[in-house]
């Protein structure tokens, strides 16, 4: 079996979940883009008010001035906290097939049974799934500038939404990174997606939590979504290094999940 075949096996059984995320997301940025008022967003905002309370909109990130750029109303209202609640169900679907998934189901066996070794099929594995979410936040961007520049030609921080793009790639490859973790080092699905789904979802759970109430903001120290500092990459501020260890640890799971799987025993 070539690694072709099982490239091919991955697009047949991903394609239809890949599809349906990345439609949601370029359906909701596209509204929210065009959604925007170069002479002020009162209208937007009382809207937002009426369909949900304060609380709730600070929560949940929706929390934006009358005057505010393009930017600025694109990370409030998508990358705030809605594109966390979208991508996350991929993330969580594709990293239980990766590995997990065959170990349980047997099909391992027949995969191990092949001239690859563990560390090549789970490296192609983290490879697949990894490069399925930065395609995603790629022909997101892509969207987003050309919905922006065709609806408010010059008004979007290009700079600063790619930036913003990245940045989010890199919270996600942590994220990810955590799934393909848990896909490495569990016999069992729902053991994997224990961790693998739960510690995700109470990073993204916690982020909300510590927007609620000032007094909550020392939650930010428990959680990795943290690390994604939209102010700073929209001002020019320190970004770097935040990038810089997402980057790390993101390297440092798929590293690690790589090399326990290929060390451990499984109940194939």
């Amino acid at each position: 079996m070539k690694l072709k075949s099982l490239l091919l096996f991955n697009i047949k059984q991903n394609y239809g979940i890949f599809s349906v995320i990345l439609g949601v997301m370029v359906l909701y940025l596209s509204v929210i883009i065009n959604m925007y008022d170069p002479n002020g967003l009162e209208e937007l905002i009382a809207l937002a008010k009426f369909k949900m309370s304060s609380d709730l909109l600070t929560a949940f990130g929706f929390d934006i001035e009358k005057n505010a750029s393009l930017i600025r109303l694109i990370t409030s209202y998508f990358y705030g906290m809605l594109i966390y609640f979208v991508l996350i169900i991929y993330v969580i679907i594709v990293g239980n097939r990766m590995i997990v998934e065959h170990v349980n189901k047997g099909t391992m066996g027949y995969l191990l049974s092949t001239p690859h070794t563990r560390t090549k099929i789970a490296g192609f594995q983290g490879f697949f799934f990894i490069t399925g979410v930065f395609l995603l936040l790629m022909i997101l961007t892509i969207v987003g500038i050309v919905v922006s520049e065709i609806s408010f030609p010059g008004l979007l921080d290009i700079k600063a939404f790619i930036l913003l793009n990245i940045g989010m790639f890199l919270l996600f490859g942590m994220f990810s990174g955590i799934s393909f973790f848990s896909s490495c080092v569990f016999n069992e699905t729902k053991n994997a997606l224990a961790l693998g789904a739960g510690l995700p979802l109470f990073f993204i759970i916690v982020n909300i939590l510590k927007n609620v109430d000032p007094s909550l903001n020392f939650l930010k120290n428990f959680t990795i979504v943290s690390l994604l500092d939209s102010d700073a990459i929209i001002s020019g501020g320190n970004y770097f290094f935040s990038f810089l260890i997402m980057f790390i640890s993101s390297f440092a799971l798929y590293f690690l999940g790589v090399k326990l799987f290929a060390k451990r025993d499984l109940s194939l």
